[in-house]
């Protein structure tokens, strides 16, 4: 079992860093990196994207794209759907998404979905989708309401992990 090392740092430093293979996200000040994903968690995303897509305006299904949600917690959902008329500062949208999804993957812990989860909520997610291709689960998360482990849509089906 490693143990991540902590690095923090100010959003300027974060708003600073080299791009590197992966995604990185800032919480609370925390720098979180993240490998870079495996084939079957973009055909996922990507499956994911479309549907959306044909059913919602496709200018606002995004994959990875990044929101802050306040000073010091920057958060990039693997697949999201912004607000018709979610506000940007600086060419980043600020608070949440309507909607975020996360593809669990080796690279996220229990305990930082559950808290990327009620962070979208806080900053007015409608809803969070973490879905976990392994076992072919998603947990619905609103505001007032989890909607606990339900299957998960066909597109992980033919994703072996």
């Amino acid at each position: 079992m490693s143990m991540r090392s902590r690095i923090m740092l100010s959003e300027e430093e974060f708003l600073s860093l080299r791009t590197i293979p992966g995604k990185r996200e800032l919480l609370d000040g925390e720098l979180i990196d993240l490998p870079p994903a495996k084939h079957y968690h973009g055909i996922i995303a990507k499956k994911l994207m479309s549907l959306l897509a044909a059913v919602l305006d496709e200018s606002s299904v995004w994959r990875e794209e990044a929101y802050c949600l306040r000073e010091g917690r920057w958060l990039i959902p693997d697949v999201s759907v912004s607000w018709p008329d979610q506000p940007t500062e600086r060419g980043w949208y600020k608070g949440s998404p309507m909607l975020a999804v996360e593809i669990a993957s080796r690279g996220n812990t229990a305990e930082e979905l559950e808290s990327k989860t009620a962070l979208y909520l806080e900053h007015g997610a409608a809803e969070i989708w973490v879905l976990y291709p392994r076992t072919q689960t998603m947990v619905v998360s609103r505001k007032d309401d989890i909607s606990g482990l339900l299957p998960a849509p066909s597109i992980t089906a033919s994703c072996s992990v």
